[in-house]
């Protein structure tokens, strides 16, 4: 059975690098911040799965995060720090710092405190027990700026590192117990990343590529070794101890084991043991999960290896659902980019005087091996054909295009602000999109006798007290948008003429991911703790409750309705 396949190549979003990256362990959830100071929060249980993200703010920072427990905070040249909300995707709380710019954050193992390192020294303390943000006492200020903090299992020490200089606190008190130089026959030395041992050995790594184990009851150094060209800007310790990963501007990873001597645990020596290639730019984060290890860096993809066995999995840097929209009867394309929507026509195929269609055999081009050269008449084929058998190896077919695509609209947001949801009609007739301060609505025109002239008009939003939401969906009548928005459920009438109508709010702490059906509407919305719950719209055109699905084990990645408005096809992260 042959398929009519676009293919898109002129969607061409800018990756964005990875800053830092932090792992909740309870949870399996890792949070991580990218260079445009969004924040990405991923579901790790099972195949990984991009949970949440909150969008960044115009010359926003954030240097560090931080778990504590289900709270995340960050830290960042802003010179505060910040806790996150997590339902409604926005900054819950803000708390200024003494010593302005901050370049590191840790949490305690019992997550009850907050230290926060900062550009003139100071190390800031707050607790965070009790689910309140505290400002508990400054440590002693030290010279130089704060460049990464750690604190040990217990929680009562907390090692700090800055430029040329290791520092044991005293959490309980506030003053250094010990002071360990780190410079090297008089080149400056900054100290990028730390780690920390149960028996008191302190791992540092710095911008002269070297991995230093230290003794920081005595102060002294234990082991060095240089294993990187460049700078160490990070380092992973795995859960027992015994093993040790580093890597930074040089983007090899290296591995380094504990192995005893003469079966002593006190002679224990570390030694080098693999490294592996897998970036081609800065590494600047490194997370150890079980036996996987996570790298992120300037590339932006979010990386996952194993040795052994060997294995890598890498995801790229691209942007929450929904990337695009269609609207097939006007074959409209949207296609989301981080401030702005465009819309495109797609080509049209061409056909003989007879009807049938215009067929390319391009079996040879695509042999394996030889790359398809592109080119600007090639930008897309509007269609391809699959043979029935593939592994007959028939090969595959294109259409000719009597109509190239092209882009008929582009919509930025207000004040280049970045997007948290876009979505168009089935019928192509509006386009919604949303900011965390801005919600609106555009009606598209087309020109009858010119496709290719558009224009775009606002519509009016009446009764409608949120400015922004996380969720929508059009029905496929496209009389009805429905919003997600701090935990309630938005309906909206649409008319061409007096705008949107807000009709009805659904009281609700679920956040969802909605697909109405044709005929009778349904509403079937999924939030993050894997509970569905399904609406139906009764004869007063309002949603009423109508079932509650049953729980599975991990949280649901999409959905749909059959068209008889019969089923609920629901997946699930761990790919079933």
């Amino acid at each position: 059975m042959a398929t009519k396949v676009h293919k898109v190549r002129y969607y061409n979003p800018k990756p964005r690098s990875i800053n830092c990256v932090c792992y909740n362990k309870k949870q399996k959830h890792l949070a991580l911040s990218r260079e445009d100071a969004s924040i990405e929060v991923w579901d790790l249980n099972h195949a990984p799965f991009l949970l949440k993200s909150i969008p960044g703010v115009e010359n926003g920072s954030i240097e560090a995060l931080g778990w504590a427990s289900n709270r995340l905070f960050s830290t960042g040249l802003g010179g505060a720090l910040l806790e996150w909300d997590l339902e409604e995707l926005s900054l819950k709380t803000s708390v200024a710092l003494t010593g302005y710019a901050a370049w590191c954050l840790d949490v305690n193992p019992f997550s009850t405190t907050v230290a926060v390192g900062t550009e003139q020294g100071y190390i800031n303390l707050f607790s965070v027990s009790n689910n309140e943000l505290v400002y508990e006492k400054l440590f002693d200020k030290q010279e130089g700026r704060i460049m990464c903090c750690k604190f040990d299992n217990t929680g009562n020490i907390l090692v700090t590192g800055s430029i040329n200089t290791i520092r044991v606190w005293n959490v309980e008190t506030g003053h250094a117990t010990a002071r360990i130089s780190a410079s090297r026959r008089g080149k400056e030395t900054i100290i990028w990343c730390l780690g920390v041992l149960s028996d008191n050995t302190i791992i540092s790594g710095d911008n002269l590529g070297r991995l230093t184990f230290w003794d920081s009851t005595m102060g002294e150094q234990i082991e060095t070794f240089t294993v990187h060209k460049a700078d160490i800007l990070a380092i992973a310790v795995s859960d027992d101890e015994k093993s040790v990963y580093c890597s930074g501007v040089d983007p090899v990873i290296v591995n380094f084991v504990k192995v005893d001597v003469n079966n002593k645990t006190q002679n224990a020596q570390w030694v080098k043991n693999i490294q592996r290639h897998i970036h081609e730019h800065d590494i600047r984060a490194l997370v150890l999960q079980g036996e996987k290890l996570l790298s992120a860096g300037a590339d932006g993809y979010l990386t996952f290896s194993s040795y052994p066995p060997k294995w890598v999995m890498r995801i790229p840097p691209m942007l929450p659902m929904p990337r695009s929209s269609v609207c097939p009867s006007k074959k409209l394309l949207l296609m989301r980019y981080i401030n702005h929507i465009d819309i495109w026509k797609l080509g049209k195929y061409a056909t003989k005087p007879n009807g049938k269609l215009v067929v390319h055999n391009i079996n040879k081009k695509y042999r394996a091996g030889q790359p398809k050269k592109e080119t600007e008449s090639n930008i897309e084929r509007d269609s391809v054909i699959n043979a029935a058998n593939i592994h007959k190896s028939k090969g595959i077919q294109t259409l000719e295009l009597a109509e190239k695509p092209s882009k008929i609209a582009s919509i930025h947001t207000k004040g280049n602000k970045q997007m948290k949801y876009c979505e168009m009609s089935p019928d192509g007739q509006y386009i919604m999109y949303s900011t965390d301060t801005d919600l609106r609505i555009l009606k598209l025109e087309l020109d009858e006798e010119e496709e290719m002239n558009a224009s775009l008009s606002k519509v009016l939003i009446n009764g409608l007290n949120v400015k922004s939401c996380e969720q929508a969906v059009f029905t496929e009548d496209a009389q009805t948008l429905i919003l997600y928005s701090k935990s309630n459920l938005y309906v909206l009438q649409l008319d061409p003429q007096s705008g949107a109508e807000l009709s009805q709010t659904i009281e609700t702490n679920k956040s969802v991911a909605v697909q109405p059906n044709k005929g009778t509407t349904y509403l079937v919305a999924a939030d993050s703790s894997s509970a569905i719950g399904v609406w139906l719209k009764s004869s007063k055109r309002t949603f009423e409750p109508y079932i509650a699905l049953p729980k599975y084990k991990c949280v649901p990645s999409a959905l749909a309705i059959n068209s008889t408005g019969t089923s609920i096809v629901i997946a699930y992260v761990d790919q079933k």
